[in-house]
């Protein structure tokens, strides 16, 4: 399995359900609004590009730029080529965020507790903050929800 937590991946716009998931497993992802173009590829020739149009895979194989194909088609076909195709491992960190893919730092729940919902505030010790979204993040019954959910996109791997 290579190491693809140092490795930035690019997506198009039509993956953005895929970019999350991928937040998700800690990697780090961008996901761009706008039609890949020459022009996009030589800003970022360092990024892994997922893609699913078979015209762009022939740009950047001319330019020499690593990328994966995708299958068009349901988010569970994706993920499951993706983790297949790159030999990664089916695990969630939820150390990113989920929005945006910065970093979560750990915070103290006292610095935020207007922000905590009361139940949360009593149930709660663990708290991670996005600096970049103003995103407060805690492990609530959702979590749960999120690996079921997982284990659903990625069953057949596991």
């Amino acid at each position: 399995m290579k190491n693809f937590k140092e490795q930035t991946f690019l997506l198009e716009a039509s993956l953005h359900g895929l970019a999350k998931w991928l937040r998700f497993m800690g990697i780090n992802t961008l996901t761009l609004n706008e039609k890949i173009t020459t022009e996009i590829i030589q800003k970022h020739p360092d990024k892994f590009f997922l893609i699913t149009s078979k015209t762009t895979a022939q740009i950047l194989e001319k330019m020499g730029i690593n990328f994966l194909l995708l299958p068009r088609g349901p988010l569970k076909a994706q993920l499951t080529f993706l983790l297949l195709k790159l030999e990664l491992e089916p695990s969630l960190s939820l150390e990113l965020c989920s929005i945006c893919g910065e970093k979560l730092i750990p915070v103290k729940k006292d610095l935020f507790k207007e922000r905590i919902p009361p139940k949360v505030w009593d149930l709660c010790e663990d708290f991670n903050y996005c600096a970049r979204c103003d995103k407060l993040y805690w492990e609530g019954d959702h979590v749960k929800r999120m690996w079921e959910r997982f284990r659903a996109l990625i069953g057949r791997i596991c």
